[in-house]
């Protein structure tokens, strides 16, 4: 972009502010008379309880410092006598912290598939490749931006040293998380999918032909956002740039071209030394 059209840029985003979310607290959460999630128990399945899980004292830290954070946020909520219950997971992320999962291994066994459909992810990079501008977008904590069915939120409930606890939102995990979000996307941008903006699950990409038709894109997409309470994370948001990965892929003016990330390997190879390395 020129600087002009930079300048431009960055008065949309401030004017837009209020659509990011820099704390869980930031987030008012969609209406869940727009859209829940709904547990789809298959008839005569019985709860299950598991036998909660030891873990180390790191571990059992962090999962204190989770607990405490998701409690704050009003995401879960303390239980007494649930029918079903799960143990937390603790996955190292690569910054080297934890992220604490729910084992719904049990339930997600006796919950059908939903088979609302997925967008084909060849289609979707096609139709995002080629543009001169791209903004690539996601949201803060998506999943837990919807709620659960509060017929359903004591299903979800997981142990810990602290207690057990609910969700009061979707956490990931669950089997069907997936099809709720895509269908949540699907319906607050009907009209403007194909036209300002490409989604799947949570990876939005808003495109357009220049850089002064970019940030009109972008207001309008924004509008969106803001009717129905979405909010984006600034820290894994990209805006105005001319090449970007998305879904894997590396989209430029020019088209799809290939992942510097997945060719790292290949590009750092050791050539050969001898024939009997060639072979």
């Amino acid at each position: 972009m020129i600087g002009e059209q930079e300048a431009e840029l960055i008065r949309c985003l401030q004017q837009n502010s209020d659509v990011f979310a820099w704390v869980p607290e930031d987030m008012p959460g969609i209406d869940p008379k727009f859209m829940n999630h709904r547990l789809s128990i298959a008839d005569g399945a019985q709860p299950v309880v598991q036998k909660k899980r030891k873990q180390g004292e790191e571990k059992r830290r962090a999962i204190r410092e989770e607990t405490d954070k998701l409690l704050k946020a009003g995401f879960i909520r303390e239980v007494r006598y649930p029918k079903w219950l799960v143990n937390v997971v603790m996955v190292r992320k690569a910054n080297g912290r934890w992220r604490m999962c729910t084992d719904y291994t049990d339930l997600n066994k006796v919950c059908p598939k939903d088979p609302y459909p997925l967008p084909n992810i060849d289609k979707l990079v096609d139709s995002v490749s080629g543009y001169e501008f791209l903004s690539f977008m996601d949201a803060y904590s998506g999943y837990n931006q919807i709620k659960i069915h509060p017929e359903d939120e004591e299903k979800t409930t997981f142990i810990t040293d602290g207690g057990a606890f609910f969700y009061k939102v979707m956490p990931f995990g669950l089997k069907n998380a997936e099809a709720t979000y895509q269908r949540l996307m699907d319906k607050i941008f009907k009209e403007a999918i194909g036209k300002d903006i490409e989604v799947y699950v949570d990876n939005m990409v808003a495109k357009s032909e220049g850089g002064e038709n970019h940030y009109e894109t972008l207001r309008r997409v924004f509008k969106i956002l803001r009717r129905h309470q979405l909010r984006l994370n600034p820290e894994k948001c990209s805006f105005g740039v001319q090449a970007g990965r998305f879904l894997g892929f590396m989209l430029t003016k020019r088209g799809i071209e290939a992942n510097p990330e997945k060719c790292r390997a290949v590009i750092s190879m050791r050539s050969p030394q001898n024939v009997k390395e060639v072979q």
